[in-house]
């Protein structure tokens, strides 16, 4: 492919910042921010150089300048699981309605020895208004009363989408994830409500938890996407529509009338 490896070191220890900052959290922060800009690399075109944008930037963190892909770090010393905090309800859903919405890396870190656990991604065209979970808004007594903030939630979001870097310590090759990231960007050419309903329905497969599956397995799951679509009239109809697209992309085989199969 032309690019030259990157190598990636696990420590995000740093003297330095230790001794500087007193606050855990300005720590973490900090030697996190440092050890991605250093370390990581551009999942989307392999790039080997990401870039920080100013402090207090919206919405968006690092810059790759080779394919303009936004990216937002979270980082925490516990894993990962259902929903994570972001920021303005308002602002985020305008970022996803418009297309603009970064890809976000989840960076899971050990707090004693300063290392990394675990990194994943989550492309951009996986981030759709049915994961943003809008928050209850502060109280009039808060500082900022009324401000209403969001979760995403990444237990309606696919396996595929949310590609490891890095897991239980050990590296993923470069060319895993470049690949693994590749085979769902078709996803990145449909407008983001249609995106969303793929990743959605492709959830509802991946919650079957079986390899051959048939088409009124899926049809269970018509009343959770009614909740997420409730302006749609047609449920089944659409749900037939996204397999054939997952079909079309290689995600899904056809193997009978009404059956299907997930590809390996």
């Amino acid at each position: 492919m032309g690019w030259v490896k990157k190598m990636i070191n696990l420590s995000i220890y740093d003297k330095t910042v230790l001794e500087t900052y007193k606050s855990n959290s300005q720590r973490a922060r900090v030697l996190t921010e440092k050890w991605f800009n250093s370390n990581m690399y551009c999942p989307s075109c392999l790039n080997n150089n990401v870039t920080s944008y100013p402090n207090n930037k919206k919405v968006y963190d690092f810059l790759c300048e080779k394919c303009s892909a936004n990216y937002q770090l979270k980082a925490s010393n516990k894993k990962f699981t259902t929903k994570i905090l972001d920021g303005e309800f308002k602002t985020m859903i305008t970022f996803v309605t418009q297309n603009i919405a970064p890809s976000f890396f989840l960076l899971h870190y050990n707090n004693d020895e300063w290392y990394v656990k675990d990194l994943s991604v989550i492309p951009k065209f996986f981030i759709t208004s049915s994961i943003i979970e809008k928050r209850k808004a502060l109280s009039i007594n808060a500082r900022r009363a009324g401000w209403t903030g969001c979760n995403i939630l990444l237990n309606r979001i696919p396996d595929e989408g949310n590609i490891f870097v890095v897991r239980n310590k050990k590296v993923i090759e470069k060319e895993i994830v470049f690949e693994t990231w590749r085979k769902m960007s078709f996803l990145n050419l449909k407008r983001p409500n249609a995106r969303g309903w793929t990743a959605d329905v492709l959830r509802c497969v991946e919650d079957l938890e079986k390899e051959e599956f048939t088409l009124q397995d899926i049809y269970k799951n018509k009343d959770y996407l009614n909740e997420l679509y409730p302006n749609n009239k047609h449920v089944t109809d659409k749900i037939r529509q996204q397999l054939q697209i997952l079909r079309n992309n290689h995600i899904l085989q056809f193997t009978s009338r009404g059956n299907y199969k997930i590809i390996k």
